[in-house]
């Protein structure tokens, strides 16, 4: 259960305050906006399923997310108790197992070492949000079956990016690894408007690896509520001093 619980949560991830981030596309006598959400403070709900080799975990996800600075999530199973509490900063990522009284404690560096693909805080907030993770800078555009694409590249990760013609949101972003041939794929969906700010409602992940040793994983999110707050947020996290560091 301890490792299922840490790679669950991870895969989750995996998916200045009130910065607005444009890109703007051009094909052809085409012209598409892009407009990453604008809040401070944001709450959400949702209903997290994942799917690893013969293992399957379906619970409810409680995100409080500040803007470019914190990610906190709750992860509560059928039974109604919490099983497992994250926090993610600009720095590290923590993860409170309390189902087995343990907890974990990464940097980006030894996240992207142990899990081949690179972490950061950005990427990570990206894909919860469904932001471009890489900004467009006039990179050749295509059009075709009612999407704009573009590439891009970073070190050795490649991007596709896939913007809705009709949506004008990211609803697809695949990434490979040149070293490893590990690739992620994101699907975003159902968009909906909170307070005048564009999300994605479904956001379904899998994450292929190159090497047999290493299965598939599965995961997706539905939210069901998303609120943009007015207030601040707490970020409650504590470690017993009983749990053991895995």
């Amino acid at each position: 259960m301890n490792k299922l619980l840490l790679l669950s949560l991870l895969s989750l991830l995996i998916l200045s305050s009130c910065k607005r981030n444009k890109a703007f596309l051009s094909g052809g006598k085409e012209k598409l906006e892009i407009i990453d959400p604008e809040f401070e403070y944001l709450t959400s709900k949702a209903k997290f399923k994942f799917d690893h080799e013969d293992k399957k975990v379906s619970a409810t996800a409680n995100f409080r997310i500040q803007k470019d600075s914190v990610i906190w999530i709750s992860i509560t199973p059928g039974l109604g108790l919490e099983a497992a509490r994250v926090l993610v900063d600009r720095n590290r990522v923590l993860v409170i197992n309390k189902l087995d009284k343990e907890y974990y404690e990464y940097n980006f560096n030894e996240l992207s070492e142990k899990y081949g693909f690179d972490f950061s805080f950005d990427m990570i907030q990206s894909v919860i949000l469904g932001n471009l993770s890489e900004p467009y800078r006039n990179q050749k555009l295509e059009k075709d079956n009612g999407y704009f694409s573009y590439q891009t590249k970073k070190g050795q990760f490649n991007f596709s990016n896939f913007i809705g013609a009709k949506s004008h949101k990211l609803e697809k972003v695949e990434v490979s690894d040149d070293s490893t041939k590990n690739t992620i794929s994101v699907n975003y969906g159902d968009f909906v408007m909170v307070d005048q700010e564009v999300f994605p409602n479904e956001i379904s992940a899998v994450i292929d690896y190159e090497s047999e040793l290493r299965p598939n994983t599965e995961v997706d999110i539905s939210y069901n509520k998303l609120v943009i707050e007015q207030i601040p947020l707490s970020f409650p996290f504590k470690v017993p001093s009983r749990y053991v560091r895995k």
